[in-house]
């Protein structure tokens, strides 16, 4: 028996989701894909709350990420760092030549709108890159505020990772203003990893149309051509994207929205509450904790890999420990994807039965 996944990515993957993949292989050049293709766009971008473009990549989020900045970048990147994957944005943008400045603080802090504001203010920069949901620390991004400052720079490209986000906590991208949100299928899509969905702005189309090295693999005016035709440039992984059609359906039509969002937002709110009654702390600041993921300070020290050893002999299921820096300081729990309120609260009760 394996173990039944609580960590931050990869997660558990639905049986039913794992039959979609398993479906018999199609020609990614052949009507029965295209069908498929042209079915799942729009429904992906209901699930995005947008009315422009939605991308289909086969790679992973990093992936996307560099494609961002090499498709809209023609200044300056300015980019959050507040963790270990907030790092990346800044990284890939010195990796491929470009200028790139970074807002840091203090893992588990939130970057302030303020301070994104006063940077942007310089007129040094074209793209701005955050991420929404850091997972090595718990802390969510206000990005709802951010999305108020960039509406004073209008030609400064709004990029945004919500690798452990998207698909389990509402992101309404039109609304934020956002010009790219990526995110991969192995978090709260509840897939195996491979594909990163990708919401793309028209005026980030436009932008992308102008660069001069947008490289070949990841590139948005491309990838459009051929998304207008139902199809991608390169050959596409169509097992998972069976499963992303399966997993939009039920989403959409079975779950619905609202219960999605709601059920992680409960899932939340019952690990935040048991880590504080069980006298431990969560790392992010007050205000600023995921919704998909908790990060919790190790002010008991437990020992967190003898634990999931307990959890996975007598329970088979894991829990994750820290992230980087935070290794033996922090341990996490993930309530993303398909993951239910029930099984959180028993995951609870085993880890008290284990600490006792």
């Amino acid at each position: 028996m394996h173990d039944r996944l609580f960590i931050p990515g990869h997660v558990e993957v639905r049986p039913e989701l794992l039959q979609a993949v398993a479906s018999p292989q199609v020609g990614h050049r052949t009507k029965a894909y295209t069908d498929m293709h042209a079915a799942l766009i729009p429904q992906l971008k209901q699930i995005l709350y947008t009315q422009q473009e939605v991308l289909l990549f086969t790679c992973s989020a990093t992936g996307v990420m560099e494609g961002s900045i090499r498709n809209l970048c023609q200044k300056k990147v300015l980019t959050t760092v507040n963790g270990a994957f907030s790092k990346r944005w800044f990284q890939i943008a010195g990796y491929n030549g470009f200028q790139a400045d970074k807002l840091e603080v203090e893992w588990g802090k939130a970057v302030m709108p303020e301070a994104v504001d006063k940077a942007l203010a310089t007129g040094q920069y074209d793209v701005f890159c955050a991420v929404f949901n850091e997972t090595s620390t718990g802390t969510r991004a206000p990005l709802e505020q951010y999305a108020e400052v960039l509406k004073k720079y209008p030609d400064v490209m709004f990029c945004v990772d919500a690798v452990s986000a998207m698909a389990g906590d509402k992101i309404e991208t039109d609304k934020l203003g956002l010009d790219v949100c990526l995110a991969g299928t192995q978090k709260c899509w509840g897939l195996p990893t491979g594909i990163c969905v990708t919401m793309i702005s028209n005026k980030a189309m436009e932008r992308a149309a102008q660069a001069k090295a947008p490289g070949y693999y990841v590139n948005f005016v491309d990838a459009k051509k051929y998304n207008d035709k139902h199809q991608t440039p390169h050959t596409p992984a169509i097992p998972l994207i069976f499963g992303l059609s399966a997993q939009a359906n039920h989403i959409l039509n079975v779950e619905g929205l609202e219960n999605r969002w709601a059920r992680h937002l409960e899932m939340a709110r019952i690990v935040r509450k048991w880590a504080l009654d069980s006298g431990f702390e969560m790392l992010p600041e007050k205000g600023y904790e995921s919704v998909t993921l908790s990060c919790i300070k190790n002010t008991k020290k437990i020992d967190v890999k003898a634990l999931n050893g307990e959890l996975s002999k007598r329970h088979h299921c894991i829990i994750s420990n820290g992230y980087g820096d935070l290794k033996d300081l922090t341990f996490r729990i993930a309530h993303m994807a398909d993951t239910s309120v029930a099984e959180i609260k028993q995951l609870l009760t085993w880890i008290d039965e284990i600490i006792a």
